[in-house]
């Protein structure tokens, strides 16, 4: 298995590192410790001699710090990788990750700089986004209770065949939660709808959705993974939230749509809100789709450390 880990030395990647840490990986794994290095963009206003020398000293910080990653990350049957790369953060762990066809990219969810408290940082939002692999964007350092969003869409069902996948999530139970509306949506003009008609349009809404809830965990389950099944009623997003705090469950596992074309809807609104405001942990599988991986490639050279 490959694993891109993209760290800046921030509180929230040092939460993922400890996350990826306890992961129980298949053998052998390789791990890439990538750390992105801006600053030749960022100083351009310093004369050369200056410049250099600032990026010698802060190199030094840097290749202390990915020792102590590597040190932190090692463990039988892992390879880890160092490798530092000048460009632009978000751009350059994509490209990483698909220059090295990732299984799987883990990041902290915000890093430095004056918008470090939000609750989803730009760069995680832009990989998750761009990331032709699944993103595990981390704000807890272990997982062990899961809470899957399912709705039968295709990105749904390759959320769950990742996490009966994943050696570290295929052993952990899983409450698998499909959220049925309240309120269904009709075009203005639409049809008019009687007090009882709307109630059995709610009812049979109620019944799909049971009935996936169900199914997802009956095919967890032929897999060995103890799964439970709830259907809670409301808005998608805030239901599977709600119902991963009522469990104290350290990571959603969401699928999302993956349209290459919409540049500003990416991720579909579901999973766009799972992912900005759920409490723990989040796994974002995007459906499967024809991306050009090198769209996303800097033209920037590349270190290995």
């Amino acid at each position: 298995m490959k694993i891109l880990f993209a760290t800046d030395g921030s509180p929230s990647a040092k939460r993922a590192e400890a996350l990826l840490a306890t992961l129980r990986l298949p053998d052998p794994s390789t791990v890439e410790v990538l750390y992105v290095d801006q600053l030749f963009e960022e100083e351009t206003d310093l004369p050369e001699r200056q410049r250099s020398a600032l990026h010698t000293l802060l190199r030094e910080d840097t290749d202390k710090e990915l020792a102590a990653v590597r040190a932190a990350l090692s463990g039988p049957g892992r390879e880890i990788v160092t490798t530092v790369v000048f460009g632009r953060p978000a751009s350059v762990i994509s490209a990483t990750a698909a220059r090295i066809g990732a299984d799987l990219v883990v990041l902290g969810s915000r890093g430095h700089g004056p918008f470090a408290s939000a609750l989803l940082g730009s760069v995680a939002a832009e990989v998750v986004d761009h990331a032709p692999c699944p993103v595990l964007v981390a704000r807890g350092t272990s997982v062990s209770r899961i809470v899957l969003a399912a709705d039968n869409s295709p990105g749904s069902r390759r959320a769950e065949e990742v996490v009966r996948s994943l050696p570290f999530l295929s052993a952990l139970p899983v409450r698998v939660v499909s959220v049925a509306p309240l309120l269904p949506w009709y075009p203005a003009g639409g049809p008019a709808f009687s007090g009882e008609m709307y109630q059995q349009i709610i009812d049979d809404q109620r019944s799909s959705h049971e009935r996936i809830a169900a199914a997802a965990a009956k095919r967890l389950a032929e897999h060995g993974i103890p799964a439970t099944a709830e259907v809670p009623q409301g808005d998608a997003a805030y239901g599977v939230i709600e119902a991963a705090t009522a469990t104290n469950a350290d990571l959603i596992a969401v699928g999302s749509r993956g349209n290459a074309g919409l540049t500003r809807l990416l991720l579909g609104s579901v999973a766009r809100g799972i992912l900005y405001h759920a409490p723990c942990s989040v796994l974002i599988v995007r459906q499967t789709v024809a991306a050009d991986a090198a769209a996303a490639r800097p033209s920037t050279a590349s270190q290995a450390v």
